[in-house]
Protein backbone atom coordinates (compact mmCIF):
# COMPACT_ATOMS: atom_id res chain seq x y z
CA UNK A 1 0.00 0.00 0.00
CA UNK A 2 2.43 2.15 1.08
CA UNK A 3 4.33 1.46 -2.29
CA UNK A 4 1.50 2.03 -3.97
CA UNK A 5 1.19 5.46 -2.52
CA UNK A 6 4.48 6.51 -2.80
CA UNK A 7 4.36 5.96 -6.90
CA UNK A 8 0.80 7.78 -6.90
CA UNK A 9 2.93 11.03 -5.46
CA UNK A 10 5.87 10.51 -7.84
CA UNK A 11 3.64 10.81 -10.68
CA UNK A 12 2.07 13.78 -9.04
CA UNK A 13 5.29 15.38 -8.58
CA UNK A 14 6.11 14.30 -12.53
CA UNK A 15 3.11 15.55 -13.79
CA UNK A 16 3.97 18.99 -12.03
CA UNK A 17 6.89 19.14 -13.01
CA UNK A 18 5.94 18.86 -16.91
CA UNK A 19 3.41 21.36 -16.24
CA UNK A 20 5.73 23.98 -14.84
CA UNK A 21 8.35 23.41 -17.76
CA UNK A 22 5.63 23.49 -20.37
CA UNK A 23 4.21 27.06 -18.55
CA UNK A 24 7.62 28.72 -17.66
CA UNK A 25 8.46 27.47 -21.66
CA UNK A 26 5.36 29.14 -22.84
CA UNK A 27 5.90 32.66 -21.04
CA UNK A 28 9.34 31.95 -23.44
CA UNK A 29 7.10 31.57 -26.81
CA UNK A 30 8.67 27.48 -26.62
CA UNK A 31 5.02 26.04 -26.47
CA UNK A 32 4.73 22.25 -26.18
CA UNK A 33 8.15 22.01 -27.65
CA UNK A 34 8.33 24.53 -30.61
CA UNK A 35 9.61 27.39 -30.62
CA UNK A 36 7.49 30.31 -32.40
CA UNK A 37 8.10 33.58 -33.48
CA UNK A 38 8.00 36.61 -31.41
CA UNK A 39 7.87 39.13 -33.55
CA UNK A 40 7.23 41.01 -36.87
CA UNK A 41 10.30 43.17 -37.95
CA UNK A 42 9.25 44.06 -41.25
CA UNK A 43 7.12 43.47 -44.25
CA UNK A 44 6.09 45.41 -47.52
CA UNK A 45 2.96 47.23 -48.84
CA UNK A 46 0.62 44.86 -50.07
CA UNK A 47 1.06 41.87 -47.05
CA UNK A 48 -2.41 41.38 -45.99
CA UNK A 49 -5.12 38.76 -44.81
CA UNK A 50 -7.24 36.54 -46.94
CA UNK A 51 -9.96 39.61 -46.79
CA UNK A 52 -7.71 41.93 -48.16
CA UNK A 53 -6.97 44.05 -45.18
CA UNK A 54 -3.63 45.24 -45.20
CA UNK A 55 -1.15 44.17 -41.92
CA UNK A 56 -0.17 46.57 -39.77
CA UNK A 57 1.39 47.16 -36.32
CA UNK A 58 -2.22 45.81 -34.78
CA UNK A 59 -2.38 42.87 -37.00
CA UNK A 60 1.06 41.24 -36.92
CA UNK A 61 -0.24 38.42 -34.57
CA UNK A 62 -1.76 37.12 -37.96
CA UNK A 63 1.82 35.33 -38.36
CA UNK A 64 3.04 35.19 -34.82
CA UNK A 65 2.62 32.33 -32.09
CA UNK A 66 1.11 29.12 -32.53
CA UNK A 67 -0.98 28.17 -35.75
CA UNK A 68 -4.75 29.56 -35.37
CA UNK A 69 -5.88 29.59 -38.56
CA UNK A 70 -7.49 26.63 -39.11
CA UNK A 71 -9.75 25.96 -35.91
CA UNK A 72 -11.38 23.12 -36.70
CA UNK A 73 -8.18 20.81 -37.98
CA UNK A 74 -8.80 19.97 -41.33
CA UNK A 75 -6.27 21.81 -43.14
CA UNK A 76 -8.59 23.57 -45.39
CA UNK A 77 -8.10 27.17 -45.82
CA UNK A 78 -11.76 28.53 -46.77
CA UNK A 79 -13.81 27.03 -43.89
CA UNK A 80 -15.11 30.71 -43.45
CA UNK A 81 -18.28 29.32 -40.60
CA UNK A 82 -14.87 27.83 -38.54
CA UNK A 83 -11.86 29.17 -39.24
CA UNK A 84 -10.21 32.23 -38.57
CA UNK A 85 -8.72 34.59 -40.48
CA UNK A 86 -5.52 35.29 -39.41
CA UNK A 87 -3.09 34.56 -41.98
CA UNK A 88 -1.07 37.15 -43.88
CA UNK A 89 0.65 37.16 -47.37
CA UNK A 90 0.11 37.91 -50.98
CA UNK A 91 -2.47 37.99 -53.69
CA UNK A 92 -1.74 37.71 -57.50
CA UNK A 93 -0.30 41.18 -57.68
CA UNK A 94 2.52 43.25 -56.98
CA UNK A 95 5.92 41.65 -56.95
CA UNK A 96 9.15 41.54 -54.69
CA UNK A 97 6.75 41.18 -51.57
CA UNK A 98 7.83 39.80 -48.67
CA UNK A 99 8.07 39.84 -44.63
CA UNK A 100 10.42 38.97 -42.29
CA UNK A 101 9.66 37.34 -38.78
CA UNK A 102 11.71 37.51 -35.73
CA UNK A 103 12.52 34.17 -32.82
CA UNK A 104 13.76 35.60 -29.25
CA UNK A 105 15.24 32.52 -28.69
CA UNK A 106 17.21 31.67 -32.05
CA UNK A 107 16.73 28.32 -34.31
CA UNK A 108 19.09 26.15 -34.02
CA UNK A 109 20.66 23.02 -36.83
CA UNK A 110 19.32 20.05 -35.23
CA UNK A 111 19.01 16.74 -36.19
CA UNK A 112 16.57 16.55 -38.85
CA UNK A 113 14.40 20.02 -40.16
CA UNK A 114 14.50 22.73 -38.19
CA UNK A 115 12.09 25.03 -39.51
CA UNK A 116 8.36 24.43 -40.65
CA UNK A 117 6.18 27.40 -41.87
CA UNK A 118 2.34 26.30 -42.11
CA UNK A 119 0.70 28.24 -44.95
CA UNK A 120 -1.75 28.51 -48.23
CA UNK A 121 0.52 27.93 -51.44
CA UNK A 122 -1.25 29.06 -54.80
CA UNK A 123 -0.67 26.30 -57.88
CA UNK A 124 1.50 28.81 -59.37
CA UNK A 125 3.65 30.64 -56.37
CA UNK A 126 6.95 30.87 -55.94
CA UNK A 127 9.27 32.16 -52.71
CA UNK A 128 12.04 32.04 -51.55
CA UNK A 129 13.24 31.31 -47.92
CA UNK A 130 16.02 33.01 -46.04
CA UNK A 131 17.77 32.76 -42.37
CA UNK A 132 19.97 35.28 -40.77
CA UNK A 133 21.56 35.78 -37.06
CA UNK A 134 21.84 39.82 -37.21
CA UNK A 135 18.85 40.83 -40.12
CA UNK A 136 21.80 41.94 -42.33
CA UNK A 137 23.56 38.71 -43.83
CA UNK A 138 21.17 36.25 -45.21
CA UNK A 139 21.34 32.58 -46.25
CA UNK A 140 19.09 30.81 -48.35
CA UNK A 141 17.72 27.23 -46.81
CA UNK A 142 15.34 26.58 -49.67
CA UNK A 143 11.75 27.79 -51.52
CA UNK A 144 8.29 26.95 -51.43
CA UNK A 145 6.41 26.09 -54.36
CA UNK A 146 3.04 25.67 -56.02
CA UNK A 147 2.33 22.50 -57.97
CA UNK A 148 -1.14 22.34 -59.64
CA UNK A 149 -3.39 19.05 -58.29
CA UNK A 150 -1.25 18.53 -55.22
CA UNK A 151 0.03 20.24 -52.00
CA UNK A 152 1.69 22.55 -52.07
CA UNK A 153 -1.10 23.68 -54.84
CA UNK A 154 -4.35 22.62 -54.10
CA UNK A 155 -6.70 25.12 -53.86
CA UNK A 156 -7.99 26.08 -50.48
CA UNK A 157 -5.21 23.82 -48.51
CA UNK A 158 -2.57 24.81 -45.48
CA UNK A 159 0.26 23.14 -46.02
CA UNK A 160 3.69 22.72 -43.56
CA UNK A 161 6.71 23.77 -45.25
CA UNK A 162 9.51 22.38 -43.79
CA UNK A 163 13.00 23.03 -43.88
CA UNK A 164 16.44 21.38 -42.93
CA UNK A 165 19.73 23.93 -42.19
CA UNK A 166 21.97 21.41 -42.59
CA UNK A 167 24.65 21.66 -44.96
CA UNK A 168 23.16 25.16 -45.68
CA UNK A 169 23.30 27.72 -42.81
CA UNK A 170 25.09 26.65 -39.28
CA UNK A 171 24.32 30.10 -37.21
CA UNK A 172 21.51 30.50 -35.13
CA UNK A 173 18.67 31.64 -37.19
CA UNK A 174 17.15 34.58 -35.30
CA UNK A 175 15.41 36.46 -38.63
CA UNK A 176 13.48 34.41 -40.77
CA UNK A 177 12.72 35.67 -44.14
CA UNK A 178 10.23 35.05 -46.92
CA UNK A 179 10.09 36.45 -50.21
CA UNK A 180 8.22 36.48 -53.34
CA UNK A 181 9.63 35.15 -56.69
CA UNK A 182 6.54 35.03 -58.84
CA UNK A 183 3.32 37.11 -60.20
CA UNK A 184 0.53 36.29 -61.54
CA UNK A 185 -3.00 34.00 -61.53
CA UNK A 186 -2.60 31.41 -58.72
CA UNK A 187 0.40 32.82 -56.95
CA UNK A 188 -1.04 34.05 -53.63
CA UNK A 189 0.71 33.06 -50.28
CA UNK A 190 -0.64 33.42 -47.47
CA UNK A 191 1.05 32.60 -43.56
CA UNK A 192 -0.48 31.21 -40.89
CA UNK A 193 3.05 30.47 -38.34
CA UNK A 194 6.55 29.94 -38.29
CA UNK A 195 8.31 27.65 -35.79
CA UNK A 196 10.39 24.95 -34.79
CA UNK A 197 9.88 21.21 -35.49
CA UNK A 198 8.89 20.01 -32.18
CA UNK A 199 11.90 19.02 -30.50
CA UNK A 200 12.15 14.96 -29.36
CA UNK A 201 12.47 15.54 -25.65
CA UNK A 202 9.85 17.53 -25.48
CA UNK A 203 7.19 15.08 -27.06
CA UNK A 204 8.86 12.40 -25.14
CA UNK A 205 7.84 14.05 -21.99
CA UNK A 206 4.63 14.57 -22.64
CA UNK A 207 4.11 11.38 -24.43
CA UNK A 208 4.95 10.13 -20.12
CA UNK A 209 2.68 12.68 -19.14
CA UNK A 210 0.07 11.65 -20.96
CA UNK A 211 0.28 8.61 -20.16
CA UNK A 212 0.38 8.70 -16.56
CA UNK A 213 -2.61 10.76 -16.83
CA UNK A 214 -3.96 8.25 -18.81
CA UNK A 215 -2.91 5.39 -16.58
CA UNK A 216 -4.04 7.26 -13.32
CA UNK A 217 -7.81 7.60 -15.03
Amino acid sequence: MKVKKHCEILNRLFLFFVIGVLATSSQAALINGQNWADSVTSYTSQIQNYGGIFMDSTTEFWVLGQSDADRNGNMYAWDWDFDQDTVAGWRAGDAGEQIVVKFDTALADVAGDDLVIRMYCGKTANASIWVSEDNSSWTSIGSIAGAMAQVPGTPGCLYDAAFDFAGLFAGSASYVMVHRETIGNGSGMFFDSFASVPEPATIFILGIGAALLRKKK
